[in-house]
């Protein structure tokens, strides 16, 4: 049952686990706005978000890191 109501929520008894990350205070609002306007929670519209994706690219896809990679010295092996 979904925490909110009159939000959608998955069958009794289906298996779950927690997902957890940090982001932007702008990319919740985001997110939130979307699963609001898609009658959902916040868990089943990400999960929904991932099941898009993977159905129409056969997987996830990726994304750059937000951090520059460190260029290697040129050390010699030992």
């Amino acid at each position: 049952m979904s925490a909110i109501r009159g939000l959608a929520h998955r069958p009794q008894n289906v298996p779950t686990v927690l997902l957890q990350g940090r982001v932007s205070p702008e990319t919740r609002l985001e997110v939130r706005a979307a699963a609001a306007a898609s009658g959902v929670s916040i868990a089943y519209y990400l999960e929904a978000l991932v099941a898009q994706l993977v159905a129409e690219q056969g997987c996830l896809p990726l994304v750059t890191s937000p951090r520059e990679k460190a260029e290697e010295l040129p050390i010699p092996a030992a």
